[in-house]
């Protein structure tokens, strides 16, 4: 039983048991007049899909959090296998600068102006209707208006125990 153990002696074991969950790879962009973003997540989850909404988690000390809530519209990157080293640079295990990070790819807009990064396996543009804070993290309900489902046989980008995989 965990019912009286401290939330900060849960954390490490939370954090274990979730690298054991496989997760999908994400680079969710934003760009507008608080400027251009981009962050790798593995914590997208589909809440509904009439309408379309997805929920993403982020961290509360992330810098992205205030250009989000004042772009109000995001790209969802669904990255591919062959995409780790985007998932590498938005994550900023190379170190590249904020800016920089753009640079090493190819890059598209949709229809709202949001930024997708080629190759990825789909896209889901949408903008942000409810957000709320819960523990460390942030959280950002968004309404899709814009899905490009790309016909492709790459396999997934996964995160599984703390490592870059790959799902056929």
């Amino acid at each position: 039983m965990t019912e009286n153990i401290p939330d900060h002696a849960l954390q490490p074991f939370f954090r274990d048991a979730m690298a054991s969950c496989a997760a999908g790879v994400h680079v969710i962009t934003t760009d507008g007049g608080a400027g251009r973003y981009g962050i790798t997540m593995t914590a997208v989850t589909p809440v509904t899909d009439a309408p379309p909404t997805v929920m993403i988690c982020i961290n509360s000390r992330s810098a992205i959090i205030p250009i989000l809530q004042a772009n109000e519209h995001l790209c969802i990157n669904v990255l591919s296998a062959a995409q780790q080293d985007v998932a590498e640079h938005f994550a900023g295990i190379t170190k590249l600068s904020p800016e920089e990070r753009f640079e090493y790819h190819i890059w598209h807009r949709g229809q709202t102006g949001q930024l997708e990064v080629e190759g990825a396996l789909a896209h889901l543009h949408g903008k942000i209707t409810a957000q709320h804070d819960i523990g460390t993290h942030h959280v950002f309900y968004v309404l899709i208006d814009e899905i490009k489902v790309h016909d492709t046989n790459e396999p997934a980008l996964v995160y599984f125990r703390r490592h870059f995989n790959q799902l056929p």
